[in-house]
C-alpha cells in the first residue's frame, strides 16, 4: 500500500516540475509580459506587506534579530510573488497573453511561422490561408 502511495508522490512531484518547467518557458517566450491589473495587484499587495511591517510591535522578534531587515525584505515581497504565482498557475498568463496578442499571433497552417493577411495568402510559403471569422 505504502508503495503505491510513494509511487504516487512520484509521478505527482514529476509532474508539478514539468508544469512549472511550462510555464516558466512559457513566461520567458513573452518576456514576463503580465496584463497591468496584475501590475497593480502587485503593488497593492506590496503595500499590504509595508502595512504589515507597520503593524508589528516594536518588541517582535524579527526587529531584534541579526538577519531582520532580510526578513522584513522578505514578508513584503512575499506578498505580490504570491499574487504572480497564482497568475502563472491557473494559466492566466497564457489566456490574457493570447487574448491581448491574438492579431500578433496569427500563423500559417501550413508552414506555421506568423504571417501577415494581406492578399489572403502566406507570405512565406504561398498557400492560401482560410478565412478567419471573429
Amino acid at each position: 500500500m505504502w508503495d503505491w502511495l510513494k509511487a504516487a508522490q512520484i509521478v505527482h512531484a514529476v509532474l508539478v516540475v514539468l508544469a512549472a518547467a511550462a510555464a516558466f518557458r512559457f513566461a520567458i517566450k513573452t518576456r514576463f509580459w503580465f496584463p497591468r491589473y496584475v501590475h497593480g495587484l502587485a503593488v497593492f499587495a506590496v503595500l499590504l506587506g509595508v502595512g504589515c511591517l507597520a503593524l508589528m510591535p516594536a518588541g517582535a522578534p524579527i526587529n531584534h534579530d541579526e538577519w531582520g531587515g532580510l526578513k522584513k525584505a522578505l514578508l513584503v515581497l512575499v506578498f505580490p510573488a504570491l499574487v504572480y504565482g497564482v497568475f502563472v498557475f491557473f494559466g492566466g498568463q497564457r489566456v490574457a497573453y493570447e487574448r491581448t496578442h491574438a492579431r500578433a499571433n496569427t500563423a500559417c497552417p501550413y508552414c506555421r511561422r506568423p504571417t501577415a493577411r494581406h492578399d489572403g495568402r502566406c507570405e512565406h510559403c504561398g498557400q492560401v490561408l482560410p478565412s478567419i471569422t471573429a
